[in-house]
Formats: structure tokens, sequence, C-alpha cells
């Protein structure tokens, strides 16, 4: 007998136990995705182990469903950053994160294993066997591209067959409706941060080769399809993550020949990312840092091509300060921006000056901003800061506020444009985050925190870092999830698959979800007003400031009503 159990996106299917995920909405607009799962596990039964097949049988064409099977990474550390109870399966062990995407009705092939009846899935890379010793997930998405689905009452239903003996086991329905209303185009921008790097490196292929190229491609897509809308440019190495004194792969866009005080620029790697970018579907862009990491005292690491070889001309000896470097940024701002008409992205780039600059640093900043400006009057710069006296300032134009900030008032009640920023470590109270140990209700409640707070954008640091704390190491995140700083998934939320293609999670998933409820929000004050969309908030979740825990329940609940008001304004 194959025990099987449906959970709405925000449960979890742990080995040893089904958590959550009870509430299954029933209504969904006519362009969003709609996720579930499906737990199985075979119970009563003689056997151990019983491979299984599945038939997909619904009302909405093929191309709109997607499956795919669950799979389980080791996390070895849930106690993190002092927070020992936070974590949904509380011990370490077995976690459900990436998503193995399975074909849609792959036809059934009769066969003969070990000298016995075997059916067998043709061209599926992952068939399913069912065990007595543990549950499985299955993972199922409607309408992963967003298209317009018709509007009415629809079902998909789940049928297990044997593989062993070709009799069908059981099914598992759900239906829902697809209301004639739609979101509207998403206006929250949207970065995590796309580590050329370390596709490089864990492939261990020529950075920004063809082969390269091809692989950043299946990663970018993967991110366009979880709602990124933003890309981090490696123009020049990202001084990230970086040691002092210390140096990550170079990983330069921008072709330099230095002659004398003279520099000539290439910009054909940097046209190619940038149309290729365009191409998977990502909006916006956001220039690496210009300055050192945690305090802008230094350039970042730049090579140039000096009588036929290339050669470190900037990096952690060079004074932030320095005429060299100004000189350099003069002579190159303007051959950029040219480039950047040209691709018609000027209007869509932001320019980073530093990453988490602390108060003290704050001179070193403010200078570093002001050469900026002298050389390029119309940039308009962001960063990850949290400080108000940055903002207050003038040093930045769009500040990133970390969602537990002390400052965070001041940036919501005084700052026109700013956007928010977690790390794996703002855990406390009711703070988002989206590690693998977490109940994806954390991961979700972003979206409605994130409109709550009129903020305009969201920055991860950590879309695909495979290596550790300081850019050390190259580790799969397959056999090692907790590779920075033993903090599980707080680097990535893509996997690598063998074949060079992204493998995506069930935290990117989620991550959309929240995405989409702010876009959700968002077509309701359009229709009703920012005003009255607050008070339908606050009227189901309570509280909705990042420090706040907004439940499951409230969650789903919120959305149904959004939905209902936006169907009911559109339809009337």
């Amino acid at each position: 007998m194959l025990e099987t159990k449906v959970i709405s996106s925000l449960g979890k299917i742990f080995t040893y136990e089904v958590l959550n995920g009870k509430n299954i909405p029933s209504k969904i607009l006519n362009n969003e995705p709609f996720s579930f799962q499906v737990a199985f596990r075979l119970c009563d039964s003689e056997l151990y182990v019983e491979p299984v097949y599945i038939k997909i049988e619904s009302d909405l064409p093929d191309n709109t469903i997607c499956v795919y099977k669950q799979g389980y990474v080791p996390v070895f550390n849930t106690y993190i950053n002092g927070y020992s109870d936070i974590a949904e399966g509380k011990n370490s062990g077995l976690y459900p994160d990436p998503l193995f995407k399975r074909n849609i009705n792959s036809k059934a092939i009769p066969t003969v294993y070990n000298s016995c009846f075997r059916v067998v899935e043709e061209d599926e890379r992952y068939p399913i066997a069912a065990t007595t010793s543990a549950y499985q997930g299955l993972w199922v998405t409607l309408n992963e591209n967003g298209d317009k689905l018709s509007y009415g009452k629809h079902f998909i239903t789940l049928k297990f067959y044997s593989a062993a003996d070709n009799t069908f086991i059981t099914e598992e329905n759900v239906e829902l409706e697809v209301l004639n209303a739609s979101l509207d185009e998403q206006q929250l921008k949207y970065t995590s941060w796309f580590h050329a790097d370390c596709i490089a490196d864990i492939y261990d292929v020529e950075i920004f080769s063809d082969r390269h190229f091809e692989i950043m491609r299946s990663f970018i897509e993967e991110a366009v399809k979880a709602g990124m809308n933003m890309i981090l440019i490696p123009a020049f190495t990202p001084p990230l993550d970086t040691m002092v004194n210390g140096e990550r792969k170079t990983a330069q866009l921008i072709k330099v020949k230095k002659n004398g005080e003279k520099y000539e620029f290439d910009f054909s790697l940097f046209e190619k990312y940038i149309k290729l970018c365009v191409e998977c579907g990502i909006q916006y862009f956001e220039h690496s840092h210009l300055f050192s990491q945690w305090g802008a005292e230094h350039a970042p690491k730049i090579v140039a091509e000096i009588d036929g070889n290339l050669h470190k001309i900037f990096g952690w000896e060079t004074d932030s300060k320095s005429e060299e470097y100004s000189d350099f940024l003069n002579q190159y701002f303007p051959k950029l921006i040219t480039v950047l008409e040209k691709l018609g992205i000027k209007d869509k780039i932001y320019f980073h000056i530093s990453d988490e600059p602390s108060e003290e640093h704050f001179e070193n900043y403010k200078n570093a901003s002001r050469v900026l400006r002298e050389i390029y009057p119309e940039i308009k710069t962001f960063d990850a800061l949290s400080k108000y006296k940055f903002y207050k300032s003038g040093a930045v134009d769009v500040p990133i506020v970390m969602t537990d900030s002390e400052d965070m008032c001041n940036f919501v009640d005084n700052c026109p444009e700013f956007w928010a920023y977690y790390t794996g470590g703002n855990l406390n109270a009711g703070c988002p985050n989206r590690l693998i140990s977490l109940p994806s209700g954390r991961n979700r409640r972003l979206g409605i925190q994130l409109y709550v707070a009129n903020a305009k954008g969201f920055l991860h640091w950590g879309y695909n870092f495979y290596y550790d704390v300081l850019s050390k190491g190259v580790i799969n995140p397959f056999e090692n999830p907790c590779n920075y700083n033993a903090s599980p998934g707080t680097s990535f939320v893509v996997y690598p698959a063998a074949n060079g293609k992204a493998i995506p999670s069930i935290r990117m998933k989620v991550m959309l979800e929240a995405i989409n409820d702010y876009r959700a929000l968002k077509t309701l004050e359009r229709l009703i007003g920012r005003e009255e969309t607050l008070k339908i908030v606050l009227s189901i979740c309570k509280n909705a400031k990042f420090t706040d825990a907004i439940s499951d329940e409230e969650i789903i609940k919120l959305r149904e009503e959004v939905n209902k008001l936006i169907y009911t304004s559109c339809n009337q």
C-alpha cells in the first residue's frame, strides 16, 4: 500500500515526517504560478521498496504542468547564529531542497529486470521508488512561466502505478479555481548575486569561454523563473567576500590595455554578457563594486595588458583616494556610458560603491561617492548599508537596508526608494530568511513585509556562491550545503547539475511566491489605493514589520482575500 498526502508549498516533507502545509489555496489569479506537494511512502507492505511511476491527468495542457522529484541534502548544523530552536527539523539530518524536473507522462515501457517483469519510464532521468523507511516528495507547479490560464475550475490528478506489475495503486487530486483577473507586472526589483567565478570553478571551465556562457545561460534562466529581474555584472572582479590582501578568481568582463597613462577598453565580453542576460529575461543591472568591501578603502582588483602581458594594476595596494585610480575611472566611465547607451540599458543600471560599510567607514565612503559623482553626475548608486546617516548625507541614492536594522524606521519614513536585504545571520524575532533548515513560511513572509515597508527592491548576496568564507575552497552544495560558515544554504539557492544545467530549489519556488504576494498587493493598491490595501493587510496579519512573525495561515488567508478583491474590482 502506498500512503500519499497532499500539502501546500509551505509544508516540508522530511524523510521521517510530513510537517505543516495544511492550508492549500483554492483560488489563484490567472497569470501566477501555483505549487503544491505530494508526499508518498510505502506502508503495510511485505516489500521494503516498490518502484513506481506517475501519470498526470488534468484539464490543463501538459506544458503548463511541471513535476519535480524532491531531493535531500545533509544539513549537519541547525544551531545558527546563536538560535537553537528555529530549525524546522530541529536535528541534523536530511532536509528537502533541490528539485529534479521530471518528464510529464513519460511512456511506460514493459521490460525484464533480474528475471522479473518491470516497467520503466522512457527517457526519465529521475525515476521513483517508494520505500517503507522514508517519506519522499513530489513538487508540482502549475503555470511556472506565468502565462494566462483559462479561468474557471480546473483539476490535476497524480496517479501512482506499480512499476513491478504495472497496476494502479492510488491517486491524489487537487482542484483549484483560476480567477478572471491578473497580477500586474512585477514592480519589485530583485537581485540575488550571480557569481560567475563560482560557475567556472565548480565546472572547471575557462572563465567567459563559450562553455562558461552556455552554463551561465541555464543558471540565469532559472533565476528569472524565480522572479529575479536584476543581475550583477562582473565588469571587474567583484571585491566581495575576499580576504584582505587576498584575491578571488579573476572575473573581469572588460579587457583593459594600459599604454603609459592611457587606457583602452574592450567591451566585447561585457556586451556578450548583457545580451545573454537580456535574452534570458533580465531587465535591470548592477555594476560590480568600484571600491573594496567593508570600508571603501581600496580599489577592486583590476588587471590590464601591458606590453603584451597581463598585470594587476589596482587592488589592495591601491588607496581609494589614489589619483591614479581616479584617473582610470575618468577614462573608463565615458567609454562605459557609450556602451550602455548602445545596449539600451543606461537607465536600467545601478552602481555599487562598497558593500556593507559601517559607521567607521563613513568618510571613506563619502569620498568614494564624491569621486564617482564628479566623474559621472547622473550615476545612480546603491549599496547594502544600514546606517541612515549614509543616505541622509547624500552619499548613496538607493540604500539597501538590513531587515533587522535599528535604523529601518528612518528609511521607511524618509526614503522614497529604499531596498531591503538579509544574510543568513538575520534570524531574530520574525525576520524573513531562506535557510534550508527554516520553515518555508519564513521565506515567504518577505513579500508582505516588503510591501508594508514600501520597499522598492530586495537584494540577497548568494544565488550561487559555492565557496566558503572569504572565497576559499570550492564546495559541492549537494554534499555540503552548510559550506559557508556552517550555515545551511545561506550562500546559494540553486544547485549545479553535472551536465551544466541549473537545478532549482524549494526555496527558489517559495521566494517567487513571496514576490507574487508583493505583486498581488501592488495590483490591489492600483485598484483601491495603498491606504485601503494596508488596512486589509494589517487586519489579517496583525503586524507586518520585518521583525514581526507572520504565520502560514495569515499568508494564505491574506492572499485569498486579496485575490477576491482584485477579481471583484476587475469584474465590476
